[in-house]
């Protein structure tokens, strides 16, 4: 998969505050860097529903896994279109987009090879074109793997003024 060249807006402030200065280098620098992840969903009544994920930056693109029994899960069956935000101590970063299943057996053992390097407690595996939770000995419930493709991205400085940059693609 090639990485899309987003184009980038800076975006006003309320209180005219210079802008985040940050590039796209630097963002997805930070994306594949963060540990804290927060998935945002839509419900069938249309309430929002946010919960923190793991997941991974696979070029150009953030990778979560879930359960299958999740209600992420279910949204995502019925809309597909969702953010993950990335909480950061200067930036706040909200990726938006269309999450798709990861069916091919070779991304998805490069998702389970960068996990392990993110979360070193935790090694999932894949065997038989599927992804396992390495507690799952039975192999009895291989867990789903998300892809986001990205829409827009929107950078939130912390700066006085709360600056913001988007990207689109």
């Amino acid at each position: 998969m090639t990485e899309s060249k987003p184009t980038i807006e800076r975006l006003s402030s309320p209180r005219g505050a210079p802008l985040t200065a940050l590039s796209w280098a630097d963002l997805r620098t930070r994306v594949a860097a963060a540990g804290d992840f927060l998935l945002a969903t839509t419900d069938q009544d249309g309430r929002p529903h946010v919960v923190p994920v793991l997941a991974i930056w696979l070029e150009g693109t953030v990778c979560f896994v879930t359960s299958r029994q999740t209600r992420k899960t279910r949204n995502l069956a019925r809309n597909n279109h969702c953010a993950v935000t990335v909480p950061g101590h200067d930036v706040d970063l909200v990726l938006e987009g269309a999450a798709h299943l990861i069916r091919n057996a070779l991304r998805l053992q490069k998702v389970a090879d960068l996990f392990p390097v993110k979360y070193p407690w935790w090694h999932p595996f894949v065997r038989d074109g599927e992804f396992y939770d390495p507690a799952d000995s039975a192999l009895s419930d291989p867990r789903l793997v998300y892809e986001v493709d990205l829409a827009q991205v929107f950078a939130f400085g912390k700066e006085e003024g709360f600056s913001a940059t988007r990207w689109r693609f």
